[in-house]
Formats: C-alpha cells, sequence, structure tokens
C-alpha cells in the first residue's frame, strides 16, 4: 500500500500485540494496520524477536499434573469462526477486506441510519464485553456523541474522519481509553470505512443516538 499512517498504536500497544496478550478485539485493529504500516510492521518484528530472547532465557518449568489432559480439551473444543465466502469481499471500490478479518465477517452491509452502515465482526474470544465492527460512514456523516466503559480503537481502511482528538486518513489508528465522550465526522470526498473495535457499551448521549444503539449493537 502506498499510504503514510500519521496515527499509530501506541508502544505499549504493539509490544502485548506481539507479545499475544493484547486483547483480541484490539488486536484485530493492530493486525489490519500493520500492512498500511512499515514502521510498525518493523516494529513488531523487533518486539517479538525480544520475547523470543527473553523466553530463550527463561529457566523450565515444570508442568502440573493435568496439562496434557487440560490442552487436548481445548483441542478438542470447535472454533467459533465463521467460515469465508466463495467470493472475495470488497468493503468499497478498490478496498479489499483485510486479511486479519477473513472468515470473520459475512459481506453484507446492515444500514442503521442513514449514510451510515455496518457489518458485525466475530471476535475469536469468550469475552463478551470485547466487540467489533466494519463501519462506512457518507462524507459528512457522523456518529452520535457518545463515551465509553472501556477502550476504544479504531483503523481506517479508506476515506476519512475527525473527532476532538484530530483528524485520521487510511491506515491511521486511533485509541481511547477512558477518554471524554467524541463526536467522529466523516471527512469530504469518499465514504469513510474503518474498523472498530471496543470494550463494554458505550455510553450514548442525547434521544437519536440512544434510538440509534440498539441498530449498531452497542
Amino acid at each position: 500500500m502506498t499510504f503514510a499512517p500519521k496515527h499509530h498504536p501506541a508502544e505499549d500497544t504493539l509490544l502485548h500485540h506481539a507479545a499475544a496478550t493484547l486483547a483480541p478485539a484490539r488486536s484485530l485493529v493492530i493486525a489490519t494496520h500493520l500492512p498500511f504500516c512499515p514502521d510498525c510492521q518493523a516494529a513488531t518484528r523487533r518486539n517479538e524477536e525480544l520475547g523470543g530472547a527473553l523466553l530463550a532465557d527463561l529457566p523450565p518449568a515444570e508442568l502440573t499434573a493435568d496439562a496434557l489432559t487440560r490442552t487436548l480439551a481445548r483441542l478438542e473444543q470447535p472454533a467459533a469462526v465463521i467460515a469465508p465466502p466463495e467470493e472475495p469481499i470488497a468493503l468499497a471500490e478498490g478496498v479489499p477486506l483485510p486479511a486479519a478479518l477473513r472468515g470473520l465477517v459475512r459481506p453484507k452491509w446492515r444500514r442503521v441510519a442513514p449514510g451510515i452502515s455496518c457489518i458485525p465482526v466475530h471476535v475469536p474470544t469468550r469475552d463478551t464485553r470485547q466487540r467489533a465492527m466494519l463501519l462506512r460512514v457518507a462524507p459528512g456523516r457522523g456518529l452520535p456523541d457518545h463515551g465509553h466503559e472501556g477502550w476504544e480503537a479504531t483503523c481506517v481502511l479508506t476515506g476519512s474522519f475527525s473527532d476532538v482528538s484530530g483528524e485520521y486518513g487510511p491506515g491511521d489508528v486511533a485509541e481511547l481509553d477512558g477518554t471524554p465522550s467524541h463526536e467522529p465526522v466523516a471527512g469530504p470526498g469518499e465514504d469513510c470505512v474503518c474498523l472498530i473495535a471496543w470494550e463494554g457499551r458505550l455510553r450514548m448521549h442525547g434521544l437519536l443516538a440512544r434510538l440509534m444503539q440498539p441498530f449498531l449493537g452497542v
């Protein structure tokens, strides 16, 4: 890709992603950002190499008596993953589905408000507080003013949006952790398509926002 993202994940976020200790929904956002950004790819490789070196230096640990039984039980659990469609999915013209999301979405946009559509994303975790969706917003349209119980992470795939924290274009990542409410608005020119992941319910402000909440599933 030829984009040069201006907004990147925090160093701590990249470190946890490389160590596989990041919340799965948030990790999907980082995995979606990486193909846009050679710098974050390089940082992730360094973090993985560092983690591998640290593991190699650890002394051997004794397994518990039931370790094999528990491992086999986990292997026997069915994978709760949506089967990938036969045809490739395009989110917009020239915008293919990110590799990190293949097998996790159904290729059908659902209209939730004028100029706003979404596709739920299956998050591979049992933590029901973690959610993710693909969101498509027409130029000039905005999401309702809302706050957060937990974190929110967004990666822009095409188009742009702006809120109180700045302006975001293709490949950019926005991370919010217990911050005040915001009201993202899509930029001009083309639809803004984003992957959004969050923890907990959103605090929707205003009557219109609360009416939209059931349709967004947040």
